[in-house]
């Protein structure tokens, strides 16, 4: 019998798999923290993801949460309290607006709304930054594409 050596690949087949890998790595995922990554947090396509701290300004407004953005389309839906309410709004020449109603049972309803904006710093990544506002309260918010 004869034993057949293993041949291993030259530079240039080596090359092309990493080529091969990289664009396997790419199309499976990667491509949104690439894109994220290459146009420093700024995009606006459809859904672009936002998250960051909603910081009570009173000291009967709760505690600190993370709030999630979703951005496409000239519009935006917030989530500023992790899921007990969803603000959806639009966005306009780098004005972000929008508020949601609640039904209350007895009365008029309750009423959140989230007034904020792009801001797009030269020597720093892009923040939304913004209050939430309700009744009495009000929240800050700052969020970071992620």
């Amino acid at each position: 019998m004869q034993s057949r050596a293993r041949r291993l690949p030259g530079r240039a087949a080596q090359h092309r798999l990493l080529a091969l890998s990289l664009l396997a790595l790419a199309l499976t995922g990667c491509a949104d923290r690439i894109r994220e990554t290459l146009q420093s947090g700024t995009d606006l396509s459809e859904g672009s993801r936002w998250a960051g701290p909603v910081v009570p300004t009173g000291a009967d407004c709760g505690q600190q949460t993370t709030g999630l953005m979703t951005l496409g389309g000239g519009r935006f839906s917030f989530d500023p309290f992790q899921s007990v309410t969803a603000i959806a709004g639009k966005v306009e020449r780098g004005r972000l607006e929008g508020e949601s109603t609640r039904t209350v049972p007895g009365a008029n309803g309750v009423t959140i709304r989230f007034v904020g904006t792009m801001n797009r710093p030269a020597d720093g990544p892009a923040a939304i930054d913004g209050t939430v506002s309700s009744g009495r309260c009000a929240w800050t918010v700052s969020l970071h594409p992620g």
